[in-house]
């Protein structure tokens, strides 16, 4: 058996030397490689990556350099004949697995990636960015392809813009038909998925729909999904029936999965399959949220931990619902990059609390949410955010560094050093230098913000002086009011939010909510000889506002027409107008009152 070759397909790499390195790094070079592998069995790989060079200085100013593959992607046939198309996105971390099919798209979605790969590899070294305060790129007329160094591939014909855009748009249409020889073309959909005819090409690659793949029957694609060991005949008839409603819906063409194939296929080898199919005949659509693929390695490990009693009462639950709490666990456990909970202590975590106790799946996600969180990174995410911390923490200290040179600079009469990293890196040193910048910029304070701040001052104490008035009128309302009798009536003044609170709950109102406001208004209650509440007034320095009895009625409904007007004349007489919006005092005369109290 013959061992691996490789034979590059394209490979454009130039620089730029002219631009100067910079603390946050700046990109001084682009990398488009393409290349394809063929392994011992024939099949053909095409791969290639778009790579950055990043020119950055360190604060000490030590300059280096890295090359930051910014997208990735694979072309190859699998061994079921195939086309699959991997892409991943490093600076989002987003990795996407398509499948490609003739008359379906497949080119299409095949020429976009190329031309997306293009641009990545032109955009940023052959032309300026401007990045304005809402972090959008706002391209500028640049330097021009000359100013370029060509490492390898051959330098474009035309310098402009617009001419390199189409040159490189020719090259990637030949890069497209050499890969899609090398591999061998597409697969016809129809002819690899004849259950699934009238099914749109390009979502047959979707997950739940694979089991489909060759299957001329139902048998097959029971075997596929649970294996040809737990074929039982009420496994395809129940499939069967699934994708017959499937095609019952409007559209189902465009919008049909069968993820739902998947979900059950997680339990394979943990449950009788005779809970399974009996949940399956439960099941009346197969319309639910459709589980990642790194989403469904982590239910499996954990349905690999919990006890087959609880795995039945999951199956018991509708499957909607089930899935989606499943979904929220699954994401609480971590990815491949972060670990975020043990999964390992969850078969410890059951057995202590009753596996009786674990009803369903709502009952497992509240006891895996109880879990304590670990927070363990694998190592390359924890070498990089190493590195990028210690480069933020770099930039942030050299730019604390420049604004002490920036204020040293403008005192001419002090005598103090220019700092250096290296004197920056002194604790000593950077102790003083923030005292000195807080003394200075203190110094630095003009006149209108010392104005300001006087202002500010003089406003508070007025303010302050207008509550103590006003806290010494009430003060004298209340003492005037407190306990005096009115007929057959008390009247009582709150003194604390506990009578406030008593007085709402029993006259079913909000006064409670006026808390905030004693010492400064005066809160009455009208009691009776029983001591049960029958009115509350509210009494601010313009007048009586609120007159009201139980659940806000006007107090003349509540006391009665000669009662309430008794009331009121007593208070009035005191010297307490009624305020032109008073509520409560429909139907009672005001006295006539030519001052406000004070």
């Amino acid at each position: 058996m013959s061992e691996n070759s490789e034979r590059v397909l394209l490979h454009i790499k130039f620089l730029n030397d002219r631009i100067e390195p910079t603390v946050e790094g700046v990109r001084t070079g682009a990398s488009l490689r393409v290349v394809a592998r063929t392994a011992p069995d024939g099949r053909v790989t095409v791969s290639g990556s778009v790579s950055h060079r990043v020119h950055r200085m360190r604060a000490s100013g030590k300059v280096f350099r890295y090359w930051q593959t910014m997208r990735a992607f694979s072309l190859l046939r699998t061994k079921a004949g195939l086309v699959v198309l991997r892409e991943l996105e490093h600076a989002k971390r987003k990795n996407t697995t398509q499948h490609l099919f003739a008359l379906a798209g497949g080119e299409r979605q095949l020429a976009q990636l190329l031309h997306a790969l293009g641009n990545q590899t032109l955009l940023d070294p052959m032309r300026q960015h401007e990045w304005d305060a809402l972090e959008e790129v706002r391209v500028v007329e640049g330097p021009v392809f000359e100013e370029l160094r060509v490492v390898e591939g051959s330098a474009f014909e035309d310098h402009r813009w617009s001419g390199i855009q189409a040159q490189m748009s020719l090259i990637l249409q030949d890069l497209q038909s050499e890969a899609l020889r090398l591999i061998g073309g597409l697969p016809v959909a129809a002819e690899r998925f004849p259950l699934l005819r009238e099914a749109t090409p390009c979502r047959l690659g979707h997950s739940g729909l694979m089991h489909f793949l060759d299957a001329e029957d139902y048998k097959t694609v029971a075997g596929n999904v649970f294996g040809k060991t737990r074929y039982r005949k009420p496994l395809a008839r129940e499939i069967q029936r699934l994708v017959e409603s499937m095609r019952t819906r409007p559209n189902w063409h465009q919008s049909h999965d069968m993820s739902v194939l998947n979900w059950f296929r997680l339990f394979r080898g943990l449950v009788p399959i005779d809970w399974i199919i009996e949940s399956m005949r439960r099941t009346e659509t197969n319309r639910c949220i459709a589980l990642k693929p790194a989403e469904l390695v982590q239910a499996r490990a954990l349905f690999r931990r919990v006890p087959q009693p609880v795995l039945g009462r999951i199956l018991a639950q509708p499957v909607a619902q089930s899935i989606r709490i499943i979904r929220d666990i699954a994401q609480g456990l971590g990815n491949a990059h972060m670990q975020l909970r043990d999964v390992d202590l969850l078969p410890e975590l059951i057995k202590a609390r009753g596996q009786r106790r674990i009803r369903g799946a709502q009952d497992l996600e509240t006891l895996v949410r109880s879990m304590p969180e670990i927070w363990v990174q694998s190592r390359s995410l924890a070498r990089s955010n190493q590195a990028i911390g210690t480069v933020i923490n770099e930039v942030n200290a050299l730019r604390e560094m420049d604004s002490y040179n920036e204020q040293i600079a403008r005192l001419e009469d002090r005598d103090l050093p220019i700092a250096t990293w290296e004197l920056w890196k002194d604790p000593a040193f950077r102790e003083g230098a923030d005292k000195f910048l807080v003394e200075y910029r203190q110094e630095l304070m003009t006149a209108e913000q010392r104005e300001r701040e006087a202002r500010t001052e003089r406003y508070r104490q007025e303010r302050l002086a207008r509550e103590k008035k006003r806290a010494a009128w009430a003060a004298d309302v209340a003492e005037r009011l407190d306990g005096m009798y009115v007929g057959e009536h008390r009247l009582v003044v709150a003194h604390d939010a506990d009578t406030l609170a008593r007085w709402g709950s029993q006259l079913n109102n909000c006064i409670a909510g006026y808390a905030d406001e004693l010492g400064m208004d005066v809160f009455v209650a009208v009691v009776d000889d029983s001591g049960r509440v029958r009115l509350n007034i509210e009494i601010c320095q313009n007048g009586i506002m609120q007159f009201l009895g139980t659940n806000n009625r006007d107090a003349a409904k509540e006391l009665g027409m000669s009662a309430a007007q008794q009331v009121l004349d007593v208070i009035t007489g005191t010297g307490i107008p009624v305020h032109d919006y008073a509520i409560g005092v429909q139907g009672l005369t005001r006295p006539v009152q030519d001052a406000v109290v004070a």
